[in-house]
């Protein structure tokens, strides 16, 4: 097993952590098999700056006090966000995902440079996508030119539940909203967002702030592309997927949102279906609340 061979190895540990479900369970997994009395152990947070408060809170209440101290670590050049579309003068795109590379990569990477040999550790599941089933546990030189270990490369959804069960962690709560609960945490929201993630922003208080603020931001680059030049296409932060129609302004990327499959027909309420609650899934919907009440 290579956990037996990194703890052989003593190296430095990096592990990266991004308040969701996974990273969250890496962090109870090296503490279940005494990595932190073998290795020494490193959390990091690339923050983007464009994350749900909900997901601030978690890191400060929940993951903080787990890994003892996590580093919070920003891009030098751009600190957030909404900065980077300026610098650039465009929005990331499919083709582009110059976020992740400026956000995330770059900041991890030059946290990384300060240790001598360290195991970059990530929590990466086959179970997610094709392409993260092609991968290794451990790959020699990966993706941040350091050696990279995928702990919970094997394990299953269950798996992840299990371990927050056994240390009574909860999840973060956007994994626990009644009506569309998150299957992901992270940028809020990303320009890779599914349909039901979008509905999910539409439907969310701090999500009606960020429609505003990416609205607003869609208008300054718009003018600023039309000012280079009047035949520029007014970029906005979503692209459509339709051949004949390059972009999509958020509003419009809302209004779709709400539509039924097809997206012809509105629907007037959140579609309702007990087996997705979140609570479900992690098998909270009867734990009692702070007041010692039992939640519906």
């Amino acid at each position: 097993m290579w956990i037996e061979k990194i703890k052989e190895s003593g190296r430095p540990i990096v592990c990266s952590v991004s308040g969701g479900k996974d990273s969250t369970s890496m962090i109870l997994f090296f503490k279940e098999q005494g990595l932190t009395k073998t290795n020494e152990i490193h959390y990091v947070f690339a923050d983007t700056g464009w994350e749900h408060p909900d997901l601030y809170k978690y890191l400060d209440e929940v993951v903080e006090p787990l890994c003892g101290k996590l580093h919070r670590v920003r891009s030098e050049k751009t600190p957030d966000m909404i900065e980077l579309v300026r610098k650039k003068k465009m929005f990331p795109s499919r083709q582009f995902r110059f976020c992740t590379q400026e956000l995330k990569v770059k900041p991890i990477r030059n946290f990384l440079s300060q240790f001598e040999s360290p195991i970059n550790a990530v929590g990466i599941r086959a179970q997610e996508s094709f392409r993260r089933s092609t991968m290794e546990e451990f790959e020699e030189g990966g993706p941040l030119d350091v050696d990279t270990w995928r702990p919970l490369i094997s394990w299953v959804i269950e798996d992840i539940v299990g371990i927050h069960a056994r240390h009574d962690v909860k999840p973060c709560s956007l994994y626990l909203r009644d009506q569309l609960p998150a299957s992901r945490v992270g940028c809020f929201p990303c320009i890779m967002s599914k349909k039901k993630e979008i509905r999910a922003l539409a439907e969310d208080k701090h999500g009606r702030e960020r429609i505003v603020q990416i609205r607003n931001l869609e208008k300054e680059m718009g003018d600023a592309a039309k000012a280079r030049n009047p035949d520029n296409v007014r970029p906005t932060f979503f692209q459509s997927r339709e051949q004949d129609k390059e972009m999509w302004p958020i509003d419009e990327v809302v209004d779709w949102s709400r539509t039924s499959w097809g997206g012809k027909q509105f629907e007037l309420f959140v579609p309702s279906n007990p087996s997705e609650r979140g609570c479900q899934l992690w098998g909270l919907c009867d734990l009692p609340d702070e007041d010692g009440e039992f939640s519906p």
